[in-house]
């Protein structure tokens, strides 16, 4: 763990004050363009021969939108980094973060949606697919009024929601996976334009370490970026040598502030940290039990303290995940 410096970030700061501000230092970090350019560089079909140089200066439109408010129509509002550029303590615990991308050929822009939570519960009481579906389908309803009036659905413009999860189930480090609509023809020879369908694509990006497979490109970039051990120097040099992120005053300042705060959450969190830990051991424990098959699901959330809901989500998880092992064999 590297020194904490105490500054005008870290002082008067209780537990869940170092959270929102470390949350929003992050989401500032990740909002960079230098970032986000490569994060569409890997998730992104369209760009994936395009260089994030190009992807950052030609087609990432605008500056990016960072918001920590409800998705909800009757509620919602985006507060563009251009308009509010809200200090370190004014963070939340929300990482959302909407820009614009023009596509390399057609020169269409398409929506993506960068939904990065400050969770590090990768079974958080819902899948995190269905959250995923439901931030997506918002992003589409949203473009009435705006992107296209009355009936000229045609004008709906594709939709991204990627979702980085720092703190997955160890089998699931370091992989992404890729959600969207497809067609398939029950009968007949009749075929459709993907074009106008396939209007939601969602990205699922779980990280690991060092000691795990995979750990190399996007999922090792992310990893460094969003550490909390990591000291910042070597943060920067990582960042800089191997991914040639440019080291601009202001990225060196968000890194700093990151870093500090980080440590500022450790030191006034440790306790927060253990149960933590505590509530991992149990969800391994429920796994183990669900694996066995030998007891009710109310009865596994009674001998682990978990809730029933927290025990159903693992449930449907592990079936999944399951199911889509026998379909890659």
């Amino acid at each position: 763990m590297y020194g904490w410096k105490k500054n005008s970030l870290s002082e008067s700061l209780d537990s869940t004050e170092y959270r929102a501000a470390y949350d929003a230092a992050c989401k500032r970090l990740l909002s960079e363009k230098s970032v986000l350019a490569r994060i569409v560089k890997a998730c992104i079909p369209e760009f994936k021969d395009i260089d994030v140089e190009d992807i950052e200066s030609f087609y990432i439109e605008g500056t990016p939108y960072v918001s920590a408010v409800p998705l909800h129509r009757d509620t919602s509002r985006i507060v563009g980094m251009n308009t509010e550029d809200a200090s370190v303590l004014e963070g939340t615990t929300a990482f959302d973060i909407l820009f614009h991308v023009l596509l390399p050929k057609s020169r269409e822009r398409v929506k993506v949606f960068v939904d990065l939570e400050a969770q590090n519960k990768f079974y958080p009481g819902y899948p995190l697919e269905s959250r995923m579906v439901y931030n997506m389908c918002r992003m589409v309803s949203r473009q009435y009024g705006t992107e296209f009036k009355n009936s000229r659905y045609g004008e709906i413009k594709k939709c991204y929601s990627i979702w980085i999860c720092n703190d997955p189930a160890q089998e699931c480090a370091n992989s992404m996976n890729h959600y969207h609509i497809t067609e398939e023809r029950v009968a007949g020879n009749m075929k459709r334009n993907p074009e106008n369908y396939d209007l939601i694509s969602g990205i699922l990006i779980t990280l690991g370490d060092e000691k795990q497979e995979r750990y190399e490109g996007i999922f090792k970039m992310l990893d460094v970026l969003l550490s909390n051990t990591m000291e910042a120097a070597d943060k920067k040099r990582i960042l800089e040598e191997e991914y040639k992120i440019p080291m601009t005053e202001k990225f060196n300042k968000e890194v700093e502030d990151m870093c500090n705060l980080s440590m500022g959450v450790y030191e006034s969190g440790h306790v927060d940290g253990y149960e933590d830990g505590y509530e991992k051991a149990m969800f391994a424990t429920a796994r183990r039990m669900l694996k066995r098959n030998r007891l009710t699901i109310e009865e596994i959330a009674e001998d682990t303290g978990l809730s029933i809901e927290d025990v159903q989500a693992l449930k449907k998880e592990m079936e999944q995940s399951e199911y889509h092992s026998k379909v890659i064999q």
